[in-house]
């Protein structure tokens, strides 16, 4: 069989815009490029198949185009043999390219016939994942492929666009989850909230075809684990002060919903709560076990406590000052950021672990403390610590750790709420060892 296959050249195509009789086009061109064919989307293809319970479908499309693509044509439509695929593609580039078996595709056609009226034609190649699948587990370290030729024996065809060269980059399962599954902090004003709604957007990693049943909960053991993890202090929502739809449809068409999540703000006292939302199950398919939960994250602030009157001693400071005073456990408390208390320097230094208490003058239930480094642009020393409360300053309870980062800006941390006139921030790491210091001390609560 002879095939009829040209290599183009770019003036050529452009005569078929000309305004030249046919006549005249039939003395200008010759006849081979009256109907040039060639496949729309040639060349190496990567294609990521579905593991779902039909066929994979891709389109080919092949272009009739020339000085007059009025002319009918005709083309077959062929697999490469594995023979073909070596010698042309595996040897040359010495890549190991198998071709996949008859059993993991098939073609709606074979041989497209045009008429003088039709510019392209499509080819649906029906992909089976669950064949494909198993024949990739065969030889994990080949590269799976199906190629395609554009050929004919009275048309020409251009040489450089006539194969479609699929790579077949695996088979996966699709997957449900909630789109974004990282903590984002959501700060409330206590005494400033009522009921709300939290919209999280959940959905398909691919384009949904199926009617899919959702199951959510609550993962209780989840807040656990993210605290031991990264050292925070978040109370799982008190049971009556959410509301979580257990099943949801993600209908066939749409690929993400948002699942509406009811919150009594006014029923939080201040701290950090957390609420993860699961999908325990889906009708097909699977759940992404990367984002199976929505870790939603709320904080409710006490009220900034006014520091008029306090006062504050550390067993470690700075009195020679660098300044008026500057240095002494009070200038955290000054509300000057130009001022900071620091760890003695001058003379000699101490050894951490540092203690900066602070007498509030009368008892709160303190909820959050904040801190700012010193305003300088690289002595930011404090690192890391441990927050506690007392009545008495002789007994004292343990309400949270911290970790601040060498930033110019306030940082709020999280404590267990407890009741007490005092309270105490021991530094137990510094970037800047021995040394330690902050520009200002905030504190947050309830009367």
């Amino acid at each position: 069989m002879k095939i009829r296959t040209i290599l183009l050249m770019g003036g050529l195509v452009l005569l078929g815009a000309c305004s030249e009789s046919k006549y005249d086009l039939d003395q200008l061109v010759p006849e081979e490029y009256h109907k040039i064919l060639y496949v729309n989307n040639s060349g190496k293809q990567s294609l990521t198949l579905y593991d779902t319970d039909e066929d994979n479908k891709y389109t080919l499309s092949v272009i009739k185009s020339g000085s007059d693509p009025s002319l009918t044509a005709s083309v077959k439509v062929n697999v490469l043999t594995q023979a073909e695929l070596d010698k042309e593609y595996s040897e040359p580039e010495g890549t190991n390219y198998k071709l996949i078996g008859e059993n993991c595709y098939s073609l709606d056609a074979t041989t497209l016939d045009f008429s003088s009226a039709d510019r392209y034609k499509l080819v649906n190649i029906y992909l089976k994942p669950q064949s494909v699948k198993a024949a990739m587990e065969t030889d994990p370290e080949a590269v799976w492929v199906l190629p395609i030729q554009v050929t004919s024996e009275t048309d020409s065809i251009n040489a450089e666009k006539n194969e479609l060269f699929l790579k077949l980059a695996g088979v996966i399962t699709p997957a449900i989850g909630f789109t974004n599954s990282a903590v984002e902090l959501k700060t409330l004003e206590y005494g400033s909230i009522s009921t709300f709604t939290e919209k999280i957007k959940f959905g398909l990693d691919t384009d949904n075809k199926w009617d899919l049943e959702c199951k959510f909960a609550v993962d209780k053991d989840y807040v656990t684990e993210y605290n031991a993890d990264n050292g925070t202090s978040f109370k799982i929502l008190p049971e009556g002060t959410y509301t979580v739809p257990e099943t949801m449809t993600l209908p066939s068409g749409t690929t993400n919903l948002e699942l509406e999540v009811s919150i009594k703000g006014d029923q939080l006292a201040p701290g950090d709560y957390m609420l993860p939302v699961k999908v325990m199950d889906v009708s097909q398919f699977e759940v992404s076990e990367s984002k199976a939960v929505y870790p939603l994250a709320i904080r409710v602030m006490g009220h900034n406590l006014d520091r008029t009157g306090w006062t504050a001693e550390a067993n470690s400071e700075e009195v020679s000052g660098e300044g008026a005073g500057n240095g002494v456990a009070g200038c955290a408390l000054d509300g000057s950021l130009t001022t900071f208390w620091h760890s003695k320097w001058n003379g000699g230094s101490d050894n951490l672990p540092f203690e900066f208490i602070v007498d509030a003058k009368k008892e709160y239930t303190f909820t959050q403390f904040a801190m700012m480094q010193r305003q300088h642009d690289t002595n930011r020393d404090t690192k890391a610590g441990e927050f506690y409360v007392s009545s008495d300053k002789e007994n004292w309870t343990k309400v949270g750790d911290f970790t601040m980062k060498q930033i110019l800006e306030a940082q709020m941390f999280a404590v267990t709420p407890v009741k007490g006139r005092y309270f105490k921030i021991k530094m137990t790491d510094s970037y800047r060892a021995p040394y330690c210091s902050f520009a200002e001390v905030y504190a947050y609560g309830l009367e």
